[in-house]
């Protein structure tokens, strides 16, 4: 109920007649305000809010591999993009980070969120965290395998080593490339040979 009433308040936010500029402000003011590492801040919740909108929106496919959705309100999705890409970067990679590495069950709807994604520097933040993960692919040791993907999750309670597979984690990320090498021109930043778990 209380998670409801907060995500209602990013709306009404977002509704308000103020630059993004000051909206941007008020959600990062939440997400430092409130370092409980046991609940989301505002930064967390603003993605919450992100997701549920575009996953009751318009299906989306640029490629049949690579099927997403797009909000049915075009202004706020305008708005959404532009907070995401301009105004609460560089403060939003690491909740966008953590969002794609714990959607473990239904990774496909990361693509949700990585639709809204243009800024170049947020999309060289998941190339570098995916190549990061392929790395910790052949640590050998189980606990340090899986660290830098636990570190990412921010779950506080010791989860256990399959929900921080880096294997799995690199395999989100590398769908995630994927997709926003189909949707607008990435290849300064990486190619599709680069994000081949083979290499």
């Amino acid at each position: 109920m209380e998670q409801e009433k907060k995500i209602k308040h990013i709306e009404t936010l977002l509704k308000e007649r103020r630059s993004l500029e000051d909206i941007a402000q008020d959600i990062l003011d939440g997400a430092f305000g409130e370092l409980d590492m046991e609940r989301k801040d505002s930064l967390d919740r603003f993605l919450d809010f992100v997701y549920s909108k575009v996953q009751r929106g318009n299906p989306f496919t640029i490629h049949l591999a690579y099927p997403t959705m797009r909000m049915l309100d075009s202004e706020l999705e305008a708005k959404v993009k532009e907070l995401i890409n301009k105004h609460l970067y560089p403060d939003i990679i690491l909740p966008l980070l953590k969002f794609f590495t714990r959607n473990v069950h239904n990774s496909d709807t990361n693509l949700y969120i990585a639709c809204l994604i243009e800024n170049e520097d947020i999309i060289k933040a998941i190339y570098d965290t995916y190549l990061l993960f392929k790395k910790d692919i052949f640590e050998t040791d189980k606990d340090k395998r899986t660290q830098n993907v636990r570190r990412m999750q921010q779950f506080l309670a010791r989860i256990d080593t399959i929900s921080a597979s880096p294997l799995d984690a690199a395999a989100r990320l590398k769908f995630i490339l994927e997709f926003l090498a189909l949707k607008q021109n990435v290849s300064h930043i990486y190619t599709l040979d680069d994000v081949k778990l083979s290499h």
